[in-house]
């Protein structure tokens, strides 16, 4: 540490706030990488789950590109227009 400084000598006050501070700072630095590895995990999951859902959205899709090509009107099209209909008649 410092030169001047006996080695049985106690410690300033400014030493004891430094090494309390010190502490306290590497609990915090500790909680926080504790709480991004939590949130890390997390998102991890999330999107394992979402990538499970690929292949179900891909198939729904193949699905509504076939009753498209059919002819057959997309419901929630059809529905949204309707809505657009009478939304332009109230004004």
């Amino acid at each position: 540490m410092v030169a001047s400084q006996d080695e049985g000598a106690a410690p300033t006050y400014f030493e004891r706030e430094r090494e309390r501070l010190v502490a306290e700072i590497a609990g915090s630095l500790e909680t926080l990488i504790g709480n991004a590895n939590a949130t890390n995990r997390k998102l991890e999951e999330q999107i394992s789950v979402g990538k499970g859902f690929e292949s179900i959205a891909e198939l729904w899709g193949r699905f509504s590109t076939l009753m498209t090509q059919a002819g057959v009107p997309n419901p929630e099209s059809a529905r949204r227009a309707e809505e657009g209909a009478e939304d332009t008649s109230a004004m």
